[in-house]
């Protein structure tokens, strides 16, 4: 029997009209489609109903966008994403900066074990993450693989509710294909904007910096038009590692943050097999490096690029001491080590046994043997005012007294060494 929509649908008697075929029973007539919101608003309309920014991250991420945290490996990027994806789950405020409370998503690509050990460690020191909306991923998840992102969505929808930060740690590991390639990064990017827009969340992807650009997201350049925040970790001095904000798309750059490591010792379920107790650490707030008023006069270009060099191998052995309990200004390298860094900056090294004896004799570095150290004058950006940085005695951020955090402790953890970060 014809339904009453086909006898509507009959044009009146005497019409040259053909009446319309009859529906093949059981096929399903599709439901009307709603209408597209329009493409353009008035302007005064959009003026007479002001958006304040939402920030997730006052002053570092906004919600509903696209940020990078850029940072060579080791610089601590990691301890960097998950201290801020820890607060955001609990609402509390980021070393002083107001936080808006969100369900968090950690795509741990690098392990998810050693960011466990992280989390532990920052709940001993800081807060409770027992009852915390913070998720982690067993391991990495390629966005740009349609399959897999569908994945990811699915396991979203069945949560109590959306996240407001998706981290992805780091982009290679979240990447099918060749970073350099348009199409591979292309797609990663669309990925990221389908989960932004799907949940009104902000992504924040740790990745390595360009080689020819420092600073500047490495691979093909569709990542860098994407971002709307930019964040960058730096190593410096005594351990020191300094997180600026070189972009910010909706409004002025956030101040420079400053951090040191701290080792935690985990509980004693956390040891090992031997009973041998298992070591991680958190970050904490620090000053931030003095600038110096007295750089080195005299020197050619050359000489202070070498010595520029120096300095920036000499901060990473001082950042692994100072995470290991020990003192910073036993931090060296070897000759050959620095030799090989001014080589891959570019520079002509054939003149590098005189740069050497020229910071030598200016008393900038110190030889011992095959060694190189910095002298204390090169130190002048931490030692003008005769101290070194050092922990904020009034930040925020340590509501629970910095209990757990030891000073001293072993150069090794549980894996013959710290944990990559």
């Amino acid at each position: 029997m014809l339904n009453s929509e086909y006898w509507d649908a009959v044009p009146p008697y005497g019409c040259d009209e053909a009446p319309p075929a009859a529906p093949t029973a059981g096929v399903k007539i599709p439901e009307p489609q709603a209408a597209r919101p329009p493409l353009f608003t008035a302007i005064g309309e959009l003026l007479a109903h002001p958006r304040p920014i939402d920030w997730l991250v006052r002053g570092w991420l906004e919600r509903n966008t696209t940020a990078a945290l850029i940072a060579e490996p080791g610089r601590g990027k990691s301890f960097v994403a998950l201290d801020m994806a820890c607060c955001v789950a609990l609402g509390k405020p980021w070393h002083g900066i107001r936080t808006k409370q969100a369900r968090g998503l950690f795509l741990a690509g690098e392990g998810q074990a050693a960011m466990v050990r992280r989390a532990c460690a920052w709940g001993i020191v800081y807060d409770d993450l027992s009852a915390a909306p913070l998720h982690l991923s067993s391991g990495g998840v390629a966005l740009n693989d349609k399959d897999a992102l569908a994945f990811i969505q699915a396991e979203i929808d069945a949560m109590p509710e959306p996240p407001g930060l998706v981290i992805v740690d780091t982009l290679q590991r979240g990447l099918s294909g060749d970073e350099n390639s348009a199409e591979a990064m292309g797609g990663f990017v669309d990925a990221l904007d389908s989960l932004r827009q799907k949940y009104t969340c902000t992504c924040l992807v740790i990745h390595h910096p360009s080689k020819t650009a420092p600073g500047e997201p490495r691979g093909h350049s569709s990542l860098k038009g994407a971002i709307d925040t930019m964040a960058v970790l730096e190593a410096r001095e005594r351990g020191v590692i300094v997180l600026t904000n070189p972009k910010q798309r909706g409004g002025d750059t956030a101040r420079p943050l400053a951090f040191q490591f701290r080792t935690v010792e985990l509980p004693q379920a956390w040891a090992d097999e031997d009973g041998t107790p298992t070591e991680s650490a958190v970050l904490v707030a620090c000053d931030l490096p003095q600038v110096s008023t007295k750089p080195e006069k005299g020197l050619g270009d050359k000489q202070r690029l070498a010595l520029s060099i120096l300095k920036r191998l000499i901060a990473e052995y001082e950042r692994n001491l100072a995470q290991g309990g020990r003192d910073t200004k036993a931090a060296k390298v070897e000759l050959s080590e620095w030799r090989k860094a001014a080589k891959e900056e570019g520079m002509a090294i054939h003149n590098f046994s005189r740069w050497i004896a020229a910071l030598e004799d200016r008393r900038l570095i110190t030889i011992d043997g095959i060694f190189v150290s910095l002298a204390d004058s090169s130190h002048s950006s931490f030692e003008e005012n005769g101290e070194s940085s050092v922990v904020a005695p009034h930040s925020p951020h340590l509501p629970l007294g910095m209990r757990g955090v030891r000073n001293e402790t072993t150069s090794e953890d549980e894996e013959g060494g710290y944990e990559e970060f």
